[in-house]
């Protein structure tokens, strides 16, 4: 596995719009402010050209946004790429990602979350090159730095490897379009890992997965080719980190059993799974049905209620390392060895 350098102290951040733009209130406020903190931090912000905007649910044609990754991750003079917010369509720059030129240029982090998983995923798998499921760029635009995000920039810059499970989390998901666009979190639900088993577990293996919903688009493409990566670190053994943005419970049991069902949990030695927006009952089935039924036969720890997905606070992820998680009580975590 190939690990980039961390960003560097006064290091330049390219920032992307790989699938949408920013766009109106409060994104672009909170984008802004995001700016500010983090050029107050010393570091120099490059943005693409079509970082701005949204039409016909992208920032730009796919073919544009795939230019536009790959210029930023050829240029000397970037140190660490953030895709500036989720979206819906990423995909369609994939067939225009040049992957073999990435895997011969000098590896570069790229991070984002939800439908960045287009490129978190596939950059392991088809490059060799660990990529980072974390926080887009407008998250750091809150004005007070919750811990998720002071942790998510000590690890973007090397100086932390390890995270705890957080107290609370945000149920509904930020932003209401009434809010504060520099509010921070509104936690009011309490974090509770649990495991199908009811066990405590301790896992170690190397880390991959994303947001379910893209996984289960990607299966079957060109762009998901993963039996030569299970394969290559199958000594490793993986854990798998899932979380979904869309799926009601029964699109979630249907997503995990096509990619059990397509080998994709071959070697694994354990699922976490993160907060999926809808986690509520459907013709009743529950979210632990729903796990239990697609990748419960298994065999092997699957924990569920993790602190990533899209109800914040979550952790930063890298994707292609071998982590250890440990789940103690309702309480978990996570580290991270680049090898």
């Amino acid at each position: 596995m190939r690990y980039p350098e961390f960003l560097p102290k006064k290091g330049t951040i390219g920032v992307v719009a790989p699938s949408f733009g920013v766009s109106g209130f409060p994104y672009e406020d909170r984008y802004h402010n995001a700016k500010r903190k983090l050029e107050a931090l010393g570091y120099a912000i490059r943005e693409c050209e079509h970082l701005y905007g949204i039409e016909k649910a992208a920032s730009a044609d796919g073919r544009t946004r795939a230019e536009e990754f790959m210029q930023m991750y050829l240029d000397d003079e970037i140190d660490f790429i953030i895709s500036v917010a989720g979206g819906e369509l990423m995909m369609e720059m994939l067939p225009y990602v040049d992957f073999e030129k990435i895997r011969q240029a000098r590896p570069k982090y790229f991070m984002g979350l939800s439908d960045n998983t287009n490129l978190v995923f596939t950059l392991p798998v088809l490059t060799d090159t660990a990529a980072i499921y974390g926080s887009c760029f407008g998250s750091f635009g809150m004005e007070k730095w919750y811990r998720s995000l002071k942790e998510a920039h000590k690890i973007i810059a090397g100086q932390q490897l390890s995270q705890l499970s957080f107290p609370r989390y945000e149920k509904e998901g930020w932003p209401p379009e009434n809010l504060d666009p520099y509010a921070g979190f509104n936690m009011r639900r309490k974090v509770e890992y649990k495991s199908l088993d009811g066990k405590d577990h301790k896992l170690t293996g190397r880390l991959i997965g994303g947001c379910l919903d893209i996984l289960v688009m990607l299966c079957g493409t060109r762009f998901a080719d993963i039996d030569p990566f299970l394969e290559k670190y199958r000594e490793d053994g993986f854990i798998w980190f899932l979380e979904s943005c869309d799926l009601n419970v029964v699109s979630q049991q249907r997503a995990l059993w096509q990619l059990r069902e397509n080998g994709w949990f071959k070697y694994c030695r354990g699922i976490i799974y993160g907060r999926p927006i809808d986690s509520q009952e459907f013709f009743g089935v529950k979210l632990e049905d729903a796990l239990a039924d697609s990748v419960g036969c298994l065999d092997v720890p699957v924990v569920y209620g993790c602190d990533f997905g899209h109800l914040p606070p979550g952790w930063t992820l890298i994707a292609g390392s071998v982590a250890t998680f440990e789940k103690e009580g309702t309480k978990g975590k996570i580290s991270f060895e680049l090898r």
